[in-house]
């Protein structure tokens, strides 16, 4: 059984999908159909996942608070990963969060049940198989291929932050974290790269995307963590400015 399993490990697998039965405390209820969310920039969110089964058939099942709520601390403050992990009958649970939007607007086209752990409301965003005990092992810094349709947008004049790797390949932050450092705030983002650990041959930056940017994928995506685990994902050749 998986039981303990670093938590940016998992959470770059999803991120960076409760499958079977749920314990009492936990009530389900039918997800209407899915829309384009805006006025995400700087959201408070958090995410629940749920690691059942054992290699090579381990199943993540990502909740996330998207468009319910913000995640309120005091809820979110009251879960326990333990008590989760048995009142689920789980291999383990994760908490991840809290985490903030730094996109304006994402489309998805998964319908997704919604879900009440405790007093949080939380939508299923994806529901991921995982092999091998390699797919559990992740580094900052270390690309990793997930799978994902997905579009993100980002206003005309959004200031977007972004590593570039030794290759040149570019990835654009979709949301800064709270769970390493909780006193971080989107206004410290402009000079995060002060502060993160950077391998040789990477950088980071910020500039201003005069005509918007949306940023879409289509079944497959590439991902990466900083060492402070906010999430990135790869910018097409065609998006970079």
């Amino acid at each position: 059984m998986i039981r303990s399993a670093s938590r940016s490990a998992v959470c770059l697998i999803v991120a960076c999908a409760l499958s079977t039965a749920m314990a009492t405390a936990v009530a389900t209820a039918a997800s209407p159909k899915p829309t384009a969310r805006s006025g995400l920039y700087d959201t408070r969110y958090c995410e629940i996942l749920v690691v059942k089964g054992v290699l090579p058939k381990v199943t993540v099942a990502v909740w996330n608070t998207i468009g319910l709520n913000s995640c309120p601390a005091a809820a979110w403050n009251a879960f326990n990963a333990q008590t989760l992990t048995t009142q689920l009958h789980a291999a383990g649970v994760l908490l991840n969060g809290p985490r903030h939007w730094v996109i304006d607007a994402a489309a998805d086209s998964r319908v997704g049940a919604i879900t009440t752990f405790g007093v949080m409301k939380m939508r299923e965003v994806a529901n991921l198989r995982i092999a091998t005990a390699a797919q559990l092992i992740q580094t900052p810094y270390k690309t990793l291929v997930v799978d994902r349709t997905n579009s993100w947008s980002w206003d005309r004049g959004r200031t977007v932050y972004e590593l570039l790797s030794p290759s040149g390949a570019v990835y654009v932050m979709q949301s800064f974290s709270q769970i390493v450092d909780p006193t971080v705030r989107i206004g410290d983002l402009r000079r995060l790269g002060s502060r993160l650990k950077l391998p040789a041959g990477w950088s980071y930056r910020s500039r201003k995307v005069a005509k918007g940017l949306t940023l879409q994928s289509f079944g497959r995506a590439t991902i990466v963590q900083d060492d402070l685990q906010n999430t990135y994902q790869l910018l097409p050749a065609a998006l970079i400015g």
